[in-house]
């Protein structure tokens, strides 16, 4: 099969992520500072996991429901001190303060936007770990979505491990204003500024969604596929939770999101029908070139009888291996993977 066109300071940019250390400006992605007395019991009450168990400098990923167990948003929870931080994909800030924010009566919870404030970089690879060390001056986190605040230089920053590579990966938010001095820090730390293509390689290799494109407020969370991290199914009452309890007592969804490895000769389209025997049975949310893989790697919503791992589907577009990364064999705790 001939690769669609990726550019080749592209691929190398992407593998010398992979096997060294690379970063990617993100500062377009959402985080939203949860503070007040009650902010962690009232958060506990309007997702699925158990924001309750987190101290200091550790994190969970969850999902914010409405009353219908519908997503307002998929998000990856840190506990400071004296907040919270939420973090997801781009735009949706201004959404998931609103939602919480109409449920405040007499809580101590205040929620702040970062948007404007703050901004973050994805940095990755098998010496990113080391990379940011040097610069911090110190070892930074080695569990999953933990997190600790440090100094690059007199640029305060808050360093992140999560799970959006199959390498280790991490983010790392600082003051706007200073971003671009972190940026020339990272690079003169040996540190590879690359373009956005390659987190979108990276997160779709790892098998993890974006809110507004592959997973949206229609979907319900078990059909993201991401139960084990994102749901805890003993915590408790919280809004939607009479759903998502449903859901896991009767064992099904109706569909479901996983990977396809592409076999098609034809090129494959985000958006792009799935139908077998003429029958529709999903869509296509995202596609990339996985230089690591040499193939076409794409996320797609799956009626849940096609949604089964090593799967082959002739398509009316073409032939496609579905993977389902998560269940798979992946390493929750090292945050490495293999597809």
């Amino acid at each position: 099969m001939t690769p669609p066109p990726i550019a080749p300071e592209t691929i190398e940019q992407y593998t010398f992520l992979l096997d060294h250390a690379g970063f990617v400006d993100v500062g377009d992605r959402t985080q939203i500072r949860v503070t007040g007395a009650d902010r962690v019991r009232f958060l506990q009450g309007f997702c699925t996991n158990d924001i309750k168990r987190l101290v200091r400098g550790t994190g969970c990923e969850a999902f914010l429901t409405n009353a219908k167990g519908k997503l307002v948003g998929h998000v990856f929870v840190f506990c400071g001190s004296e907040d919270l931080t939420l973090e997801t994909s781009p735009g949706q800030g201004e959404t998931i303060v609103r939602h919480l924010d109409r449920y405040v009566i007499r809580e101590n919870v205040q929620f702040h936007d970062l948007q404007a404030r703050a901004v973050e970089f994805f940095v990755a690879g098998q010496h990113a770990a080391a990379a940011l060390a040097a610069l911090v001056g110190g070892p930074v986190p080695d569990g999953l979505l933990a997190h600790q605040t440090g100094n690059v230089s007199g640029v305060p920053i808050s360093v992140r491990r999560v799970p959006l590579a199959v390498v280790p990966a991490f983010l790392v938010s600082c003051p706007a204003e200073r971003s671009d001095e972190l940026g020339r820090r990272l690079i003169a730390g040996g540190v590879r500024p690359c373009a956005a293509e390659v987190f979108d390689i990276a997160r779709v290799e790892a098998g993890f969604p974006l809110f507004g494109r592959d997973i949206n407020e229609d979907c319900l969370p078990q059909e993201v596929n991401r139960d084990a991290a994102a749901i805890s199914f003993t915590k408790g009452c919280y809004l939607g939770q009479e759903t998502v309890a449903r859901i896991d007592a009767l064992g099904h969804v109706n569909r479901k999101l996983v990977g396809l490895r592409w076999f098609g000769a034809d090129a494959l389209p985000a958006g792009q029908e799935l139908t077998v025997a003429g029958q529709p049975i999903g869509r296509v949310t995202s596609v990339v070139w996985s230089p690591r893989q040499q193939t076409v790697l794409a996320l797609a919503q799956l009626r849940s009888g096609f949604a089964q791992g090593g799967l082959r589907l002739e398509t009316s577009s073409g032939a496609a291996e579905v993977i389902d990364w998560f269940s798979a064999r992946v390493d929750i705790a090292t945050n490495d993977a293999s597809v």
